[in-house]
C-alpha cells in the first residue's frame, strides 16, 4: 500500500497502536524567530506568479521548491530530497515516495537516518494529507531505528503551498497543528521551519 492510500489519521494510528492530538498548538512558547527571506527567495515567488499555478505538481515546483532550496542554502548540515522513495521491507504498507524529505546529514546522494522532516504537496486542502504524512512521519522513525539513529521525534506538514499545516510524531502521539501558517507571512514560516531544523542540529 502506497501512503498515499491512508485517507484517515483515525484509521492509520488505530493500525499502528497510536494516539492521535489536533487541540495543541505546536510551536506555543517556543522561541521561533522570523526569519527574513532572501532576495532570491523573494523573486522566484514573484516570477512563480507568472506561471499557471492549478496542479499540484506546478505549486510544488515553483512554489515549495524554492522554499526548500533557501532552508538547504541556510543549513548547509542538511539534506533534502524531493521525490525518492522510503519504504520500510517488515511494513508493506509503508511503503511509497513521499514529496519532501529532511535528512541530518549533508551533502548526501541517497537518503540516510537521521529523517527528522517530511513534506507532503497537495492541490487543495492540506487535511486531505494528514493520514499520509502521519504513515510517513511512522515510517521514518522505523527508517531512523533500523539505522540506529532512533530519533523519537519526527516532524511533517502538508500544504497547498499557501497553506501549511504542521504535525509532529511524538511518543505514541501524532499531533497535528490546530494553527496554520500561511506563504504570505513568509518570515513566520521560515521561521517554523527553522525551529524544526535547529532541533536537530
Amino acid at each position: 500500500m502506497a501512503y498515499s492510500k491512508f485517507s484517515s489519521v483515525t484509521k492509520f494510528c488505530n493500525q499502528y497502536r497510536l494516539e492521535q492530538n489536533t487541540t495543541s498548538n505546536l510551536f506555543l512558547n517556543k522561541s521561533i524567530e522570523l526569519e527574513i527571506p532572501s532576495q532570491r527567495l523573494v523573486e522566484d515567488l514573484e516570477e512563480a506568479k507568472t506561471f499557471p499555478l492549478y496542479t499540484e505538481k506546478a505549486k510544488a515546483e515553483l512554489l515549495i521548491t524554492p522554499i526548500m532550496r533557501e532552508l538547504k542554502r541556510k543549513n548547509p548540515s542538511i539534506t533534502f530530497f524531493s521525490g525518492f522513495s522510503l519504504s520500510i521491507e517488515t511494513e508493506p504498507d509503508l511503503n511509497g515516495n513521499p514529496d519532501y524529505i529532511l535528512s541530518a546529514k549533508p551533502d548526501i546522494i541517497e537518503i540516510q537516518a537521521p529523517i527528522f522532516c517530511l513534506f507532503e504537496s497537495k492541490n487543495k486542502a492540506p487535511d486531505e494529507g494528514f493520514a499520509q504524512c502521519a504513515a510517513e512521519m511512522y515510517a521514518a522513525r522505523l527508517f531512523n531505528q533500523e539505522n540506529n539513529e532512533p530519533y523519537e521525534t519526527i516532524y511533517g506538514a502538508v500544504t497547498n503551498a499557501y497553506d501549511w499545516v504542521f504535525l509532529k510524531l511524538e511518543g505514541n502521539t501524532v499531533y497535528i497543528d490546530k494553527e496554520r501558517y500561511f506563504l504570505n507571512e513568509l518570515p513566520k514560516l521560515l521561521g517554523i521551519l527553522q525551529f524544526i531544523v535547529n532541533q536537530y542540529k
